[in-house]
């Protein structure tokens, strides 16, 4: 481990840039691999247990590196990050319903009703854990270590990160979802990601990010269950990205 830890201060882009691909391929092939073995379909019981493997096998690297108090994985933080993560999740869970649906109100009965409402919740819990470990936990600690002992450099490393994590949405191309609408997810993510980095770095806590990415991921699809998206779909994404970006310049004012 402490070859590993040499290189990621070393080398922090190239480091970060090879982790990010190998989990994406990784977590692709392995997916593949395990739906064809067990004869389920992609993306449904198979993804959620190798994310389930990954978020572990993350959670020990991270503590094997001894970086589980710098990630902000072993303590909760300022309270005022949890205030503003309060705040803000309101906000955007209010837009989000009104970018896709027309309407800042969410069905709660549905979560309670509807199998796939608890059948999502579920699932988010597992994909956001996962990717919150590896992109604000691993790769924003790798870093902020290089970089943040100046603001350009904790700028830079929370807009790094997000860029990290926004990109590999592109692969919702390949969902149905048309190539504007998919840029404009790609951008939206990034603003909220450099939000929810922010927040960490700022805070000191992984916790907020995680319940930021956690209930956005469940409030909009659950809604969708019960009630039409708008259309086209660019409308809902260019909507969300415009409603981010105040979020996303509160990000950097923290940071400043």
């Amino acid at each position: 481990m402490n070859a590993l830890s040499i290189l990621a201060a070393d080398h922090p882009i190239w480091f970060v840039l090879a982790f990010t691909l190998v989990w994406f391929v990784v977590v692709l092939f392995v997916t593949g691999m395990a739906s064809s073995k067990l004869r389920k379909p992609y993306g449904e019981v198979t993804a959620m247990v190798v994310r389930l493997a990954v978020a572990v096998g993350l959670l020990l690297l991270i503590g094997r590196l001894g970086w589980l108090q710098e990630a902000g994985i072993a303590r909760l933080g300022r309270w005022q990050a949890w205030l503003l993560a309060l705040g803000g999740l309101l906000y955007i869970c209010c837009a989000g319903l009104y970018a896709f649906y027309d309407k800042p109100a969410l069905d709660v009965g549905s979560l309670v009703r509807l199998p796939a409402a608890r059948m999502i919740a579920g699932t988010s819990l597992i994909y956001v854990l996962h990717e919150e470990l590896l992109f604000r936990g691993l790769v924003l600690t790798v870093l902020h270590r290089a970089w943040g002992h100046t603001t350009p450099g904790a700028i830079a490393s929370v807009a790094l990160t997000a860029a990290l994590f926004a990109v590999p949405h592109l692969v919702s191309l390949f969902m149905g979802l048309s190539r504007s609408a998919a840029w404009l997810l790609v951008a939206q993510g990034w603003v909220i990601a450099v939000w929810w980095g922010a927040l960490v770095v700022w805070g000191g806590s992984l916790w907020p990010a995680v319940l930021l990415h956690y209930v956005v991921n469940v409030v909009v699809p659950v809604q969708g269950l019960t009630v039409p998206m708008v259309t086209p779909d660019t409308l809902a994404y260019r909507r969300l990205l415009w409603f981010s970006i105040p979020l996303g310049m509160l990000g950097v004012g923290l940071l400043l």
